[in-house]
């Protein structure tokens, strides 16, 4: 009887789809060259590395791993870097854009840089993020779905899961 009902309630739950899949949310976001964007569909490439930052002092975390992964900003794998500075933030979008565009001047990766001036909580809610201390490296296809996410600083071994989720 209990075997029965293990494979009742098993077939269930598979037959049911998965609601806690996460999924990158529809942002209307802006490159730092100006151009407008649809994410996740305007994503570069299906799937796209993104990275997700909080805080400017982050920078260098996002670096580590641009320069770990041997990202280039004209060729090879799609990537993009998802500054979250929040709602209240776009009182000053210009301040701010100008700002990281000053410290920015290839064009190429100016068009990486997607800042994103929407509900925080609502971003980290929906991308399961908690902790804004940290960045995340999201492996992310056009239609939202993401494959997978890591947290923190670069190491061979999120280098590898990274890897196993781009496969």
């Amino acid at each position: 009887m209990f075997i029965k009902f293990c494979t009742l309630i098993l077939s269930i739950a598979l037959a049911m789809p998965a609601y806690s899949e996460t999924k990158l949310p529809n942002l209307a976001v802006e490159d730092l060259n100006g151009r407008t964007l649809d994410l996740p569909s305007d994503l570069p490439g299906n799937p796209t590395i993104v990275f997700i930052a909080f805080k400017q002092n982050q920078q260098p975390l996002i670096n580590a791993w641009v320069e770990r992964l041997d990202l280039q900003a004209q060729t090879g794998l799609a990537w993009v870097e998802l500054p979250v500075v929040g709602q209240g933030a776009a009182l000053i979008r210009s301040v701010i854009d100008n700002g990281m565009r000053s410290g920015i001047t290839s064009t190429a990766m100016r068009a990486r840089t997607l800042t994103i001036y929407s509900n925080r909580r609502a971003f980290n809610t929906a991308m399961g993020i908690s902790d804004m201390s940290q960045i995340y490296v999201a492996l992310v296809e056009q239609n939202g779905t993401v494959r997978t996410m890591i947290s923190g600083d670069v190491t061979e071994e999120k280098v590898d899961e990274l890897r196993a989720a781009y496969e």
